[in-house]
């Protein structure tokens, strides 16, 4: 009797610790629907006229999911990350040096255990660190970090990262949130956007009861594909897309004549081309790119239309304005202290 006592308790400390432990770990649920995530999406309506073979992740840590992905294997990057804006997120500088693969997304000849995509109920649901010995097992659906290196291009996040902290900042560190970017592109326009987009939030959703839905997509360019043949022994596996995309959609809890979208969308490129648009234009733009029909419709009935459109542009340019403008002052600050610095170098 006491015997069995022992090893029941003992077995149910073994039980707390495992799960204590899992608790640590990474996961995502990948399905043939958003159910498990279908909260980050405006009236839980996901986006439509996109690749339907593309994968459902929801992007989970300790089983609570904080963003959705739809995941092309195709092309090996992620069509969209929907997510929403959390206002009791403080600025968190830095970023994690840990990024994650998906087992889910992964062909194995020599491990049954590691299962095909289209197998979502897989036991295997923890997103893995690449530091693993079977990191080869999971490429062939999948990019990894080493796709990246010396190919000119970031790993940019869809979900941003500043955006999220605590745990939720570590789920948006998967490559299944990750698209080639020029890093010109990535660290200095699409990121004054992110900041931009940032702080228009914070004013707007600032002791009101509301919600900002957002989704970041590309749009992939079958002729652009990374690592590069000259570099790389196993090239071309990765698209580089040709346009990086955000939605907005503002929905307030009582007042409906507050609520507004908007969107805006750049060339992934050097210049800096972004464009602030209404979401029914950006929706005819992503369906021009992406040549479908029917068209893509982001939000359901593109979450209120033009409402409060022109306020939204004036507010939304205004705060871009000073936030370019105390970037460029920190760059010349900046460069006139290396320039000083370099003076006294070279007199020394």
């Amino acid at each position: 009797m006491q015997s069995t006592f022992f090893h029941k308790v003992l077995y149910s400390l073994i039980l707390f610790f495992s799960l204590t432990l899992k608790g640590d770990v990474a996961q995502a649920k990948v399905s043939n629907d958003f159910d498990f995530c279908k909260d980050f999406f405006f009236k839980k309506t996901e986006p439509t006229g996109m690749d339907q073979n593309a994968k459902k992740i929801c992007q989970c840590m300790s089983d609570v999911p904080y963003y959705a992905t739809l995941y092309s294997v195709h092309h090996r990057i992620p069509l969209y990350s929907a997510y929403r804006f959390d206002l009791d997120c403080k600025k968190d500088s830095g970023s994690s040096n840990i990024w994650y693969l998906e087992p889910q997304v992964c062909t194995s000849r020599s491990n049954k255990r590691l299962s095909l995509i289209s197998e979502p109920n897989s036991e295997t649901q923890c997103m893995v660190s690449e530091k693993q010995k079977l990191q080869n097992n999971y490429k062939l659906n999948q990019a990894i970090s080493s796709d990246y290196t010396k190919s000119g291009y970031d790993r940019g996040h869809l979900n941003p990262n500043s955006f999220q902290c605590g745990v939720g900042r570590t789920a948006t560190s998967t490559l299944t949130n990750a698209a080639p970017m020029d890093p010109c592109f990535n660290r200095v326009h699409w990121k004054d956007w992110e900041s931009t987009l940032r702080d228009f939030l914070q004013g707007k959703l600032n002791n009101i009861h509301a919600t900002a839905y957002i989704v970041t997509g590309t749009v992939p360019n079958a002729n652009i594909r990374i690592p590069q043949k000259e570099i790389s022994k196993d090239p071309e596996r990765v698209t580089v897309p040709s346009h990086i995309w955000t939605a907005v959609c503002y929905e307030h809890s009582t007042d409906d004549k507050e609520s507004f979208s908007f969107g805006y969308m750049g060339t992934n490129q050097p210049q800096n081309d972004i464009k602030l648009m209404s979401v029914s234009e950006l929706n005819r733009e992503l369906s021009k790119l992406y040549r479908v029909s029917p068209d893509i419709k982001i939000f359901k009935d593109d979450c209120f239309g033009d409402n409060k459109s022109d306020d939204v542009k004036a507010t939304f340019n205004e705060i871009m304005s000073l936030n370019v403008q105390n970037t460029r002052k920190r760059t010349i600050s900046s460069d006139s202290l290396n320039s000083e610095t370099n003076v006294k170098v070279q007199k020394n």
